[in-house]
């Protein structure tokens, strides 16, 4: 063989789908595809279970208060951090609020004015120019109060801003903030939720002809000694991943007395184990 042959053939043999040799390094052998429910087939990976919401919360600005610790269980909205601009944010806010009851009250005002103004022209009190100088008046305060709505909305999402808030209802997993420190590129804390916990497996290609959402697997793992779970597939990727020629599939793990925690380690198993 020439030598600028051997690369691509090297690289053909290592392409997704490649068969095996056979005796004596022969020709591949093709083996017959197997079908779904086949328990001939057998197959076993390591997988990391988590819970079915995780999120790692950032922030800006200086900490200045960490009200929840690990553990704690929390609901969607609630504060788990301040940040240094949460003083500047509540005043603005007040400001914004302030402005906002003024021009409100000016727009009631004026739109009042405007309806006796309309009445005592219809009765010939008054002339067009002080009509339309009511309802240009009234069209000026209606307009001030979208813009102090508009302020007042800016200055609520400014505060939202200057803290850390529960994304979704869950549990305090791990908190790096400290206060005093600086909050930048690294995470504060992580929370999970949901209900359950869930695994990304990669499984081999050839799993693609036989395994399908609703499939029961089996999940075993040394922090439970003894414990078998069932996985149920929850969903499979629609094609094999080119990098790895591997295919992504997602269980949901039956954990009714609560004895997996996310991050746990195991196997995923299927046929006979």
């Amino acid at each position: 063989m020439r030598p600028r042959e051997a690369a691509p053939l090297l690289l053909l043999a290592l392409s997704c789908g490649g068969g095996g040799t056979g005796p004596s390094g022969g020709p591949p052998v093709d083996s017959p595809a197997p079908s779904r429910g086949d328990s001939s087939v057998t197959l076993s990976v390591s997988v990391r279970i988590e819970a079915e919401q995780e999120a790692l919360l950032f922030g800006s600005g200086r900490i200045t208060g960490v009200v929840v610790a690990e553990g704690d269980t929390v609901s969607e909205g609630s504060l788990l951090i301040g940040l240094s601009g949460d003083r500047a944010a509540t005043g603005a806010v007040a400001a914004s609020l302030g402005q906002l009851e003024s021009a409100t009250i000016a727009a009631r005002n004026s739109a009042n004015d405007w309806e006796r103004c309309t009445d005592l022209y219809d009765a010939g009190a008054v002339s067009a120019a002080d009509l339309q100088g009511a309802e240009t008046a009234m069209i000026a305060a209606e307009a001030a109060l979208r813009a102090a709505r508009a302020g007042a909305s800016g200055a609520l999402s400014g505060q939202r801003a200057s803290s850390v808030e529960a994304p979704f209802d869950g549990v305090v997993g791990r908190v790096w903030a400290r206060e005093g420190a600086l909050a930048g590129e690294e995470p504060l804390l992580m929370i999970t939720g949901g209900d359950g916990c869930i695994a990304r497996a990669l499984l081999p290609e050839r799993a693609a002809g036989w395994i399908a959402p609703g499939d029961v697997l089996l999940f075993t793992t040394s922090a439970v000694p003894g414990g078998r779970f069932e996985a149920t597939v929850s969903s499979v990727a629609a094609s094999i991943d080119p990098v790895t020629c591997l295919l992504p599939v997602t269980v949901r793990i039956s954990d009714p007395d609560d004895l997996l925690s996310p991050g746990l380690y195991g196997i995923l198993s299927w046929g006979r184990t």
